[in-house]
């Protein structure tokens, strides 16, 4: 028998468990690893067949989108190649499978959806060569912008794959998660603008918090 299609496959929730089952549902391959990373820490964990091994990760408090991300890479860090998908995107029937045909330890892989980063993948040696996601870039925005700017300093192309479907900002429209959200984009495009690296700092989480 082979192997799965897909080694790893990392989705992020915060808030749309809805989404979330939606894009579930899309997927038409074979998953070694499923994790869904629960930054709310309410998800309910409930099974399903899709992957070999899959496994809901409730997080204590919301680590954003590039420490989940950072989160993601490590877990899988023995994989050649994983997917990172929004919870908020749905796959077309073959999609997934043309995510595999283009992937691999050197390669970065974006959507060709907009934006790009709502589901890609990412090759081990990628992050051998470009390192991790900014951490200071917190909660959401600027962290994928950032990574590309490395990708190109270091010499290295990115491969815009297939089309997803894409629910765009659907997390800003619940809650009270759009005001914060003016905040913390405001002081993540002057990190970005000054270029200078950040990583994680206690305060400044504390300040730009959607909750």
């Amino acid at each position: 028998m082979s192997g799965p299609t897909v080694p790893w496959m990392v989705v992020p929730t915060l808030t749309r468990h809805d989404l979330l089952g939606r894009m579930l549902a899309s997927v038409d391959v074979r998953i070694g690893t499923l994790v869904v990373v629960d930054n709310s820490g309410t998800l309910d964990d409930a099974g399903t067949d899709l992957a070999d091994d899959f496994r809901v990760l409730r997080m204590p408090t919301n680590l954003g989108v590039a420490a989940s991300w950072n989160l993601a890479l490590r877990l899988a860090y023995r994989a050649p190649w994983m997917l990172i998908a929004s919870d908020d995107v749905t796959f077309p029937a073959g999609a997934l499978e043309a995510f595999a045909e283009l992937s691999g330890e050197d390669r970065l892989v974006l959507s060709s959806a907009w934006p790009h980063w709502c589901a890609f993948t990412i090759g081990a040696g990628i992050v051998h060569r470009v390192g991790v996601f900014e951490e200071g870039y917190f909660p959401a925005y600027f962290e994928d912008t950032d990574y590309e700017r490395r990708l190109h300093r270091a010499g290295l192309e990115v491969t815009i794959g297939p089309h997803v479907g894409h629910q765009n900002s659907s997390t800003l429209r619940s809650g009270d998660f759009a005001a914060a959200n003016d905040r913390s984009f405001a002081a993540n495009q002057a990190l970005f603008e000054a270029d200078r690296p950040h990583g994680f700092d206690p305060y400044r989480w504390r300040a730009l918090a959607w909750f």
